[in-house]
This record gives C-alpha cells, sequence and structure tokens, in this order.
C-alpha cells in the first residue's frame, strides 16, 4: 500500500515596511511623529531602500499635511 501525500507551501505577502505614526503636543502645537517603524527583510541594500522610501513616504505625508 502507498500512500501519497501533498505538501501545499502559501506564502504571505508581508508589507516592506510597517509605519506608525500619532500625535504629540509640542509645547501648545500638536506634531505627527513615527511612533513605530518596523523594515525587515533578507537583503540589507533592499531593506535600506525600503527604509527610505518609508521615511520618504512619512515626510511627503507631513508636508502636505
Amino acid at each position: 500500500m502507498s500512500e501519497e501525500t501533498t505538501t501545499i507551501i502559501q506564502q504571505i505577502n508581508e508589507p516592506r515596511y510597517v509605519l506608525e505614526v500619532k500625535h504629540m503636543k509640542s509645547g501648545s502645537a500638536l506634531v505627527l511623529s513615527i511612533s513605530k517603524l518596523r523594515v525587515s527583510g533578507d537583503n540589507l541594500d533592499e531593506v535600506m531602500q525600503d527604509l527610505n522610501q518609508a521615511l520618504g513616504d512619512y515626510l511627503g505625508v507631513v508636508d502636505s499635511a
């Protein structure tokens, strides 16, 4: 008797980076600040590019607000 088993590998697409922001008080003004920034990957060059993109995206949001 021969049993055949099938293995299914499911790839989960994780975001390249996670950027969480929050409002904080600076004197009498409210400012938008980064509360969490996580970048992950296997290649350091790609991780650094993703980090720069995340910071650029944050600055784009802050500058347009």
